[in-house]
């Protein structure tokens, strides 16, 4: 796999139906099942231990209704996408687990960086998938999809993991998609996502542990700058039948 493919992206996104709809907030909206209920909270589980699947359900609908408004301009669509995923994801942690045990040997400047340069990157390389998908597909693929929250469980009170599958029509077998989870400033964001058992952040990782120990660094953030740069050209120069 090249450096930093997005290929990933699009294998496990394949019905197209948004990054953050699927990918990382699997569109609830679609044919939720109306039988999967709020998993009851545990003996000695902290009042908030319901939040982090409402968190997720949350972020299902902030998203569908960024494409429910079809008069709304591409760029203004992108840029609200762009404030969901920071309002939703902790992209500071994915930025350190992604670096891994080569965190410790960064200095301040440096993590501050990477940290900047690796969440431009995450934005972009999903935006860029998103914006290949006008109002109307979104409209007309959803009812396509089906999801169900399966359960969520909790190790100790600030770290969590919400279950869900989703179904395709395209598909026989479901997508196993799981959020993994942490509170952070009192509220729950997802700090990776797993894909029929395959962490995005993990994917990322090995890319990047084998290019630190190869070249270093500055080449690390040099390609990713290099990719971004390919993914803003993607998004500053549309489709104009995909709007």
């Amino acid at each position: 796999m090249r450096l930093f493919d997005v290929r990933f992206i699009r294998r496990r996104t394949q019905t197209g139906v948004l990054f953050f709809a699927l990918a990382i907030f699997p569109s609830a909206s679609a044919h939720a099942d109306p039988s999967v209920t709020m998993p009851q909270a545990a003996p000695g589980t902290p009042n908030a231990a319901s939040d982090p699947m409402a968190q997720v359900k949350s972020g299902v609908s902030d998203v569908m209704k960024v494409f429910e408004a079809p008069a709304m301009p591409l760029k203004d669509r992108r840029e609200r996408l762009r404030g969901l995923g920071a309002q939703y994801f902790d992209f500071d942690s994915m930025a350190r687990s992604v670096m891994g045990y080569h965190w410790r040997a960064l200095s301040p400047a440096q993590r501050d960086e990477f940290v900047a340069v690796f969440t431009r990157f995450i934005e972009d390389a999903y935006l860029s998938k998103l914006q290949d998908y006008s109002v109307k597909q979104v409209a007309d693929e959803l009812p396509t999809v089906k999801i169900q929250f399966t359960r969520e469980t909790f190790d100790g009170p600030d770290y969590a993991q919400v279950y869900s599958t989703v179904t395709l029509k395209e598909q026989k077998d479901p997508i196993q998609i799981n959020y993994l989870m942490h509170l952070t400033d009192g509220k729950w964001k997802v700090y990776d996502v797993t894909v029929d058992a395959i962490s995005v952040i993990g994917n990322y990782r090995n890319q990047i542990n084998r290019l630190m120990n190869e070249k270093g660094y500055d080449k690390v953030v040099a390609d990713l700058r290099t990719k971004t740069s390919g993914l803003q050209s993607q998004l500053d120069n549309p489709n104009p039948t995909r709007q």
